[in-house]
């Protein structure tokens, strides 16, 4: 994915989940799921390769990388959250990590050839991100650093402590980062954070020393929302008000300076999708889509997952329940309430050509998935499926199907036609997480490999 120019800007929202209500399309923190703004770009990558049988497959144990290794997160997970693996694609490299026994065994990051080839490995990092697909960024100690995917390396970096939940995002050659602010209270709450705008390559400040920082005092967020699509740097802020629902506002900040232009009161439990501001009750009781100060659309539902974190298509369209309306009328566009509603899973492809409707077959006793075309809601095919998103390539969706229990493979599926390109059976691998909890990362993919990432093993396909 290219970095995106001035004039072709794409919102990067980092989902408030704590501070708005909302939750992430993947539901697992995989950053090789997420959308922009995460650590990983789901965008359709250039990959159509994948449909073809792969010629080779691989194995990489951890326990051959750190003795009685365990692939973990590439960020840290609450203290509730299960230890999911994950890992993150730069170029050609799968840049994952692998700690030993014990709780408080250091993750070492290991950077993968698609060929399974272990090309460096690194002490000391606590988290990373790649918000375009061709530059990762590490958390080494108390500052961010650059590390070349292909050999590890990385310079002194900027002294700036990442805020939890956050991922730097890349727009027109500058990195901007949620960070805390330095001697921040740790039990404060809602967690206060700044602002932090560094150039891309160097790592050097941007903006004159504390901007960023003097507009943010007094607000906090889980996950603030970063918005690069305006012409200023946009970041959604919130308090909590006395009846315990989160208070947004929307500050606007100067690209060249950090200083703060202006701020808009977004209400409780709302955030902004430009053009459009969004209130999203708790529980799915109300969800308001509004255009300046008027309400153009207002249901109660589950809006449809997406892979960018914006509920309101840029065009103004919105998937509720089992059906697509225009908030531009308030009217609908099309309904399938045949294959069931919130109760079953609804989401958009990433690049919103399609809407896939996952349920669970009783008669078959599988995940089964139905695509729609997203412009008319007809059914363009019904295949196996998951209640999490695939990855996609222009040309195949690339996931794993399970029943859950006893049966993991990985898949190659058409995405015009829904058939299975090829299959391979993953259970072994994948079972050896499933007690604890541990579900496969990924697939991953590259223009030349696709990686998928159990507890103890990493398993790849090249040769397409």
């Amino acid at each position: 994915m290219p970095v995106a120019s001035p004039a072709g800007r794409f919102v990067a929202v980092v989902t408030l989940m704590a501070g708005l209500g909302l939750t992430g399309c993947s539901g697992d923190e995989d950053p090789g799921r997420s959308g922009p703004g995460k650590a990983d770009d789901t965008r359709p990558q250039p990959a159509a390769a994948v449909l073809h049988e792969p010629g080779t497959t691989w194995q990489l144990q951890a326990d051959t990388v750190v003795p009685g290794g365990r692939f973990v997160p590439l960020t840290p997970v609450g203290d509730d959250e299960v230890p999911q693996p994950s890992g993150v694609v730069v170029g050609e490299v799968l840049v994952t990590a692998v700690a030993g026994q014990g709780p408080d065994a250091e993750p070492l990051l290991v950077g993968v050839s698609g060929a399974g080839k272990v090309l460096w490995r690194g002490q000391g990092y606590a988290g990373c991100w790649s918000p375009d697909a061709a530059a990762l960024y590490c958390v080494r100690g108390e500052a961010l650093v650059r590390v070349d995917a292909e050999t590890g390396g990385a310079g002194p970096g900027a002294a700036v402590a990442v805020a939890p939940g956050s991922a730097p995002v890349l727009d027109d050659g500058v990195l901007y980062v949620v960070t805390k602010p330095p001697g921040a209270d740790e039990t404060a709450y809602p967690p206060p954070f700044t602002l932090s705008a560094l150039d891309a390559a160097t790592l050097k400040s941007v903006w004159p020393p504390d901007a960023g920082v003097a507009p943010l005092r007094g607000f906090g967020a889980g996950s603030p929302a970063l918005d690069l699509n305006g012409d200023h740097v946009s970041v959604a802020a919130w308090k909590d008000s006395p009846d315990g629902q989160p208070d947004a506002t929307q500050l606007e900040l100067d690209r060249a300076t950090g200083k703060l232009l202006g701020s808009t009161h977004l209400g409780k439990s709302s955030f902004l999708e430009r053009p459009w501001t969004v209130h999203r009750g708790f529980g799915n009781d109300k969800l308001e889509v509004l255009l300046g100060d008027e309400v153009q659309l207002r249901l109660k539902g589950q809006p449809w997952d997406t892979q960018d974190d914006r509920i309101v298509s840029t065009e103004g369209r919105v998937g509720v329940g089992s059906t697509l309306y225009d908030a531009t009328t308030g009217q609908p566009v099309w309904e399938r309430a045949d294959l069931g509603d919130e109760l079953d899973g609804w989401r958009w492809t990433a690049d919103r050509t399609q809407v896939a409707v996952t349920g669970y077959d009783a008669k078959a006793g599988t995940m089964a998935t139905t695509y729609l075309d997203a412009a008319t809601g007809t059914t363009q095919w019904t295949g196996p499926g998951t209640d999490t998103a695939p990855t996609e390539t222009p040309d195949a969706f690339l996931q794993v199907a399970t029943d859950h229990a006893t049966s993991w493979a990985v898949q190659a599926l058409d995405r015009r036609t829904g058939d299975v390109a090829w299959s391979k059976d993953v259970s072994e691998l994948a079972r050896a997480g499933y007690d604890d909890g541990i579900a496969l990362g990924g697939p991953y993919v590259s223009p030349s490999a696709v990686w998928a990432l159990a507890a103890t093993t990493l398993v790849g396909y090249t040769g397409f």
